[in-house]
């Protein structure tokens, strides 16, 4: 099983992004990234679906050999989605099909450390995902998690308990700054931290929402870039060109030998 340390191999923080197709994973890969996950936030990200409710296993299973394609050494891991693993034996069909497409790892939402000792024990790397859990979440809007000291100390033994079934690393979504740091503090595996401040052992998004392609505005998110806007820049200017017959010109063009070229033009 790939084991992952309290720091990334560069000693630092890991940092993970979201990658949905090979071209992604290598944009990912080159710009630095230790990890990708091919998360279900694809639904909405890339299969204009409403939510990751619609996202099926297949889904799942053809852009995670697509990320693998893309990637050259960088670990892959990949959501199991809503309804694929409902027990235990779907829960191990369901990452044993993610593996087969070349995931180094699964990941799962919620608290249930029976299917996550189930996987492990069946040798699939896993990772949790606790806090605000969107397959499971209020359509309505998120909310932040255990930022009260009931549910911070629920919170708290759940990560612990999971740790114990064997899981590698937990990925924290929208849970206090507080609690993530001392769970971080607590737990010997790696923590990744999604709108959990910055005292995690890592720290991931959604790829579309980082270089501001989504119109999503979570108070967690920071934009590190404007790629749709250059997208419909670079648009509208093949549009003019073409329109305008600067593009294609003969130098984009490629051309008949030219011992053949009089014999073409003239018919024969």
């Amino acid at each position: 099983m790939i084991s992952l340390g309290k720091k990334s191999p560069s000693g630092k923080p890991w940092v993970m992004l979201t990658a949905y197709d090979a071209l992604m994973a290598k944009e990912v890969e080159k710009g630095g990234a230790d990890l990708i996950l091919v998360g279900d936030s694809l639904g909405k990200a890339i299969l204009g679906y409403e939510g990751v409710e619609e996202v099926t296993l297949s889904d799942m299973a053809h852009h995670c050999k697509a990320v693998v394609r893309g990637r050259k050494s960088i670990p892959v891991i990949g959501d199991l989605p809503v309804n694929s693993y409902e027990d235990k034996p779907m829960a191990l069909a369901s990452s044993k099909k993610l593996i087969e497409q070349g995931v180094d790892y699964v990941k799962c939402e919620g608290y249930i450390p029976e299917i996550i000792d189930h996987l492990v024990q069946n040798d699939i790397p896993l990772i949790a995902h606790l806090g605000h859990t969107p397959q499971k979440a209020d359509p309505t809007g998120k909310v932040v998690s255990a930022n009260r000291l009931q549910s911070a100390k629920i919170l708290l033994e759940q990560c612990l308990e999971i740790e114990k079934s064997g899981a590698c690393a937990i990925v924290l979504e929208m849970v206090s700054r507080e609690v993530a740091k001392t769970i971080t503090e607590r737990l010997s595996i790696p923590t990744i931290g999604i709108g959990s401040g910055p005292d995690t052992d890592g720290q991931v998004l959604v790829i579309t929402d980082m270089w501001g392609e989504s119109d999503v505005n979570f108070k967690f998110l920071r934009k590190f870039g404007d790629i749709a806007n250059e997208k419909c820049i670079a648009v509208k200017k093949y549009c003019d060109a073409v329109r305008s017959s600067e593009y294609p010109s003969d130098e984009h063009a490629f051309h008949i030998k030219k011992s053949e070229k009089d014999i073409w033009e003239g018919g024969e």
